[in-house]
């Protein structure tokens, strides 16, 4: 029985060892590929293994810089990585976090890397104690011409990035900016994508127009997909937002109850436009939510959360509803979200609702969701 119980254990040790061996035999080139789903933390840590791990990271096309304890440590540990790199590699995707401590310098010096490595993705999460953006990051990531994907996160309006007039990006697809400040150069107008002519996917968070601009234009040919949430200006008047994308296929409006009022408008018809979801807290009087809807008469399926409707049943209610609801030549289905405030209006109510929306329709499925 000793004698058996021994030969278990080296067999289980044996085939620990085959399977540590199969994995070392493997190229270089598959193990690279395994550590590009590691976070890069772990993947620098390889470094430790053998000799023959040393180097391997140093080929990764995907960098990932996550905070961890201590500050002065994370510093060290994304300058670390950036300085040893094999720089003959180019990098493909860089996610990086910026905090309080952060060095601007570090930040500079992680972008302008990226743009003389040719790369193609980009998400960049600024925290909102961050004191001091350097006035030369901005033209470093608009020099990334390869860039395919940029998303800029800056966690607060006090430290809003100002983004030049055109963001001259021929290859960007897909583009999410948040508290973000555009400028422009004959101070009424903002059209910084029209030079972004690959431009597929773009969202807007608590962005804002510059004090001395009345009019943010999204022109764009090439957009598909546009989200607009909780946008925000810096000046007294109501501004404008401008829509100039003819083959717009999905829209999302999200206002939240600090969000204000803006004036928006299409120069098309957007004969391609699929879906439209809409959802509304902001106090707007009903006639805006209407405007909305018309600019949006081509659509297949209309999603409004219940606070949108409620926007809608106060002015009903109080007679003030004078202008008809757009005709939906195309509409196949009507979506309602009751949220968790659904108690805010009985069923009746809602039905007084979408039977006022509907009335110009001919054949539209109604669907109330609840969640």
């Amino acid at each position: 029985m000793g004698k058996l119980r021994m030969e278990k254990k080296r067999r289980r040790k044996s085939d620990g060892r085959d399977e540590e061996d199969r994995l070392s035999d493997l190229p270089d080139g598959v193990l690279l590929h395994i550590m590009e789903f590691l976070p890069t933390r772990q993947a620098v840590q390889s470094s430790v293994l053998s000799k023959r791990w040393k180097n391997i990271w140093k080929s990764l096309t995907t960098l990932s810089f996550r905070f961890f304890n201590g500050i002065c440590k994370y510093n060290r540990y994304v300058s670390h990585v950036l300085s040893n790199r094999d720089h003959s590699v180019s990098l493909h995707n860089l996610y990086l976090s910026v905090f309080i401590s952060t060095a601007p310098k570090l930040l500079n010096d992680a972008i302008k890397y990226a743009a003389l490595h040719h790369l193609q993705k980009l998400k960049l999460s600024i925290d909102y104690k961050f004191k001091e953006i350097p006035n030369s990051f901005v033209p470093l990531i608009f020099n990334c011409k390869c860039l395919t994907f940029l998303d800029l996160f800056i966690s607060s309006s006090r430290s809003s990035l100002i983004l030049p007039p055109s963001l001259l990006l021929p290859s960007l697809e897909t583009l999410h900016l948040s508290n973000v400040t555009f400028t422009s150069r004959d101070n009424e107008c903002v059209e910084p994508f029209s030079t972004c002519t690959s431009l597929t996917t773009l969202v807007l968070r608590h962005s804002m127009h510059h004090q001395s601009a009345q009019t943010l234009c999204i022109s764009s040919p090439s957009l598909r997909t546009l989200k607009l949430e909780n946008m925000v200006h810096s000046h007294t008047s109501i501004p404008k937002i401008v829509l100039s994308v003819p083959n717009l296929s999905s829209f999302t409006l999200e206002n939240s109850h600090i969000s204000m009022c803006y004036e928006l408008s299409c120069t098309c018809h957007l004969p391609f436009l699929k879906e439209v979801k809409i959802n509304n807290r902001a106090w707007v009087h009903s006639s805006v939510i209407i405007n909305w809807l018309g600019l949006f008469s081509n659509v297949r399926t209309l999603t409004l959360s219940s606070h949108t409707l409620y926007m809608l049943l106060k002015d009903l209610y109080l007679g003030r509803m004078d202008i008809q609801p757009p005709y939906f030549a195309r509409l196949e289905s009507f979506k309602i979200e009751m949220g968790l405030n659904s108690n805010m209006m009985s069923e009746d109510e809602v039905n007084k609702v979408l039977e006022y929306l509907v009335q110009n329709c001919e054949s539209t499925t109604i669907d109330v969701i609840e969640y």
